[in-house]
């Protein structure tokens, strides 16, 4: 490898590095749609030409996904900008890179090629390793703000959580590979006892008994496995199904008589998933594998992975099969989860950017006339773009630490009605709907005061949004034995009970009648996060048309607690 910067590019812990970069098994893989969407987010967002997600090897960089440089797959490491990007924590920047003492003889900035910016944040592991980065390139110079790093080390941690579900899928998949071939020693076994019958066939009941007691053990350890586990003869008819499978359908064995399994699969998938089965299991003889929706007992659907494997007899005919049926709904769900999200996300910057950007823009051109009476509205327009892009930004960040473990509390005593008071001040100046406080106004807490004020901001921008037509917002702090209880009540239309389960599950966002409100369905999830580490619950009373309270709970600071901090 040549080095063209001058510096030393390999850190101190490299060996250990590219062990880290090795274990996620990516190295070399072909394109994949979720990490291609995260590159092409950041070329949008930040209006460059060239995207990249790379992976910094021994010896050469490979690019994940690459939007913006043809076909490109892998380079020199000993070239590579993104060499550099991975020897620190922070965002690095050219700006200008020919004027880089480092980059002077590098064949990306000097040569053909004409590199002018190079702004790329790490990939950083839960362990600290920084394997590769997230990059955004120009021909052209060009600025790049402190706001502008923290997004891009946001979209990084994005990409680094896809990184850690992509190899946990993996892991799962060799898990189910090894349980797959755990069946196909027991395949083994079996076609060992059947050689073992036939030589000892002198007596033919005896082998018969064998063989039955041979079939009774493996249906013993198929009805304690974890799957859904069932059998079928030579012509693909099941005819044997484990315990599992009659307590996840809630099904009798008489219900599975001639094909009844088709009495539990979604109607959208039988003639897909009959055609296949028959196909390769009576017809071509072949392992049978599909995914498919199977309905509970409690008639909710969920995804399994099935599997199946052939017993032949000494001439190779095949005379039985043992399949398996793995619940993968979880995996399925979190998945749609990402993509849903990389969606949302996109949509939500794009928006504030665009008008942040058109602001700027009439600014520009009225920046010799500061006396213009449509200045103050542009540069108001300017700032409430931007602050939204910091609260999406915000709750990124917040959640990119809340699953590194990295959310700490800087805890302190105050007094809860003057931080309420503090952290509305943005209602009473709107003066769209009334702001009451209620209770005992004299509660003191022992808690991050900056955390819970993000906590209760966000209740009451939700009440905002959501019941819009509200006259009044009700915020309530009261002693309920040894716990302080927090409230916020409005008169709005109130939120139908199949979503309130799943209001404080990460990502989710509730329409309310039918109307969709902008926002990354993180804000609640970080809320309870930060009420869960405070040691307080959090919750939520509807009834439709009637409005909405949201609570929290906090341990009362008491006056023991008080004096031993004075």
């Amino acid at each position: 490898m040549t080095n063209t910067f001058g510096i030393n590019i390999i850190p101190d812990n490299d060996k250990q590095r590219l062990a880290a970069l090795e274990r996620y098994k990516i190295l070399g893989s072909p394109p994949e749609g979720s990490f291609d969407n995260v590159a092409r987010l950041a070329s949008q967002i930040f209006k460059v030409p060239i995207s990249l997600i790379s992976l910094v090897d021994e010896d050469e960089v490979f690019f994940k996904a690459n939007i913006g440089m043809g076909d490109a797959k892998v380079t020199s490491r000993g070239v590579s900008l993104c060499s550099l990007a991975v020897l620190k924590p922070e965002v690095t920047v050219f700006e200008d890179a020919p004027k880089e003492p480092c980059l002077l003889t590098n064949p990306n900035v000097a040569g053909e090629f004409g590199l002018k910016f190079y702004a790329g944040a790490p990939l950083t592991t839960h362990d600290g390793f920084r394997i590769g980065t997230l990059c955004v390139l120009d021909k052209t110079p060009r600025k790049f703000s402190k706001e502008d790093e923290l997004v891009l080390e946001g979209l990084a941690k994005v990409v680094m959580d896809e990184i850690e579900l992509r190899f946990s899928s993996i892991s799962e998949a060799e898990k189910l590979q090894a349980a797959n071939q755990e069946l196909l020693s027991i395949n083994e076994e079996i076609a060992a006892i059947n050689e073992e019958l036939k030589a000892t066939n002198e007596d033919l009941i005896l082998s018969r008994t064998k063989l039955k007691e041979s079939e009774e053990n493996l249906q013993t350890l198929a009805d304690n496995i974890s799957q859904l586990a069932w059998m079928a003869d030579d012509k693909g008819v099941c005819y044997w199904y484990n315990k599992r499978w009659f307590e996840y359908t809630g099904t009798t064995p008489e219900d599975m008589m001639s094909n009844g399994w088709q009495k539990v699969h979604h109607p959208d998938h039988i003639e897909r998933v009959l055609k296949k089965f028959y196909t390769d299991i009576a017809l071509k003889g072949e392992t049978w594998e599909d995914t498919f929706p199977l309905r509970g007992a409690d008639g909710k659907y969920k995804w399994f992975l099935s599997r199946a494997v052939p017993f032949k007899d000494d001439e190779g005919r095949i005379i039985r099969w043992l399949g398996t049926n793995t619940d993968i709904t979880e995996q399925r769900n979190l998945l749609s989860q990402k993509d849903d999200f990389l969606t949302i996300a996109s949509h939500e910057l794009k928006t504030p950017i665009t008008t942040l950007r058109a602001s700027l823009q009439l600014i520009d051109r009225i920046k010799n006339n500061p006396s213009s009476k449509i200045l103050p509205r542009f540069v108001n327009q300017a700032n409430r773009s931007m602050e939204r892009i910091g609260t999406l930004v915000d709750d990124l960040l917040n959640v990119s630490k809340m699953a590194e473990g990295q959310l700490h509390l800087t805890k302190t005593t105050f007094v809860i009605s003057e931080m309420i008071d503090n952290c509305c001040q943005h209602i009473h100046l709107d003066g769209s709907c009334e702001l009451v406080m209620e209770g005992d106004k004299a509660l003191m807490v022992n808690a991050d005061e900056h955390r819970i004020e993000q906590v209760v901001v966000n209740l009451v921008n939700n009440a905002l949004k959501y019941a819009p037509d509200s006259p009044q917002i009700v915020i309530k702090a009261e002693q309920l034995n040894d716990r302080v209880k927090i409230s916020v009540k409005d008169t709005g239309n109130g939120i139908e009970p199949d979503k309130i389960p799943h209001l404080f599950t990460r990502y989710y966002r509730a329409d309310y009648k039918g109307s969709q409100y902008s926002g990354l369905g993180l804000g609640l999830y970080i809320s309870s996060e930060i009420v869960k580490r405070h040691d307080g619950e959090i919750g939520v009373e509807s009834v439709l048309g009637e409005g909405s309270d949201f609570w929290f709970t906090l341990p009362l600071t008491s006056m023991t607690d008080l004096i031993s901090k004075i």
